[in-house]
């Protein structure tokens, strides 16, 4: 089995600096109840999820991770980003954050700034967010395999298992 990550942007428009959760959530559909619930199955998990007070733009994010994809360290890196912004609350539009992830998954940081300054990956994250609009992907995380088969949202162990089985018994047709 094979897990990749994409670059899906479930906030187009935020700005490189980020905006303050307030102004982005006012109004919305994720009441703090909302919030409340996550951090309690984030718990339930052993993580201490934070709301960070900023929410990101993770076009640099997503570029970052194609650089420590190419490395052979993505899924560390996923790791890292996703400590940094849920557990710490940091600003993961920043790339000092994103660098000093990478340095933390034994990445080169300053190659990982050169190639964000340069641009070096955005053609690959814009191609993976068309496919991923293509493939009607609204939310995150949304878990697709074989192309054909979707789970949206959090998940449990549970639901990935038994996904599982009936994907190796024939049951599905991913």
């Amino acid at each position: 089995m094979e897990i990749e990550a994409w670059a899906f942007d479930l906030r187009p428009g935020i700005p490189p600096e980020g905006l303050p959760r307030d102004s982005v959530y006012k109004g919305g559909r994720y009441t703090p109840q909302y919030f409340e619930y996550l951090r309690d199955m984030a718990a339930e998990a052993g993580i201490t999820m934070t709301a960070p007070s900023v929410v990101a733009s993770t076009s640099k994010a997503h570029e970052a991770t194609e650089f420590a994809k190419r490395a052979g360290k993505g899924l560390e890196f996923n790791h890292a980003v996703f400590q940094a912004y849920w557990e710490r609350g940091e600003n993961i539009g920043r790339v000092e954050v994103l660098a000093e992830a990478a340095a933390g998954c034994g990445l080169d940081a300053g190659a990982l700034r050169q190639a964000l300054e340069a641009g070096t990956y955005a053609h690959d994250v814009e191609e993976q967010m068309r496919w991923s609009r293509m493939a009607g992907v609204g939310g995150i995380p949304t878990f697709i395999f074989n192309e054909k088969f979707a789970l949206v949202g959090a998940q449990t162990y549970d639901v990935f298992q038994n996904v599982a089985q009936r994907l190796l018994s024939g049951e599905l047709k991913a």
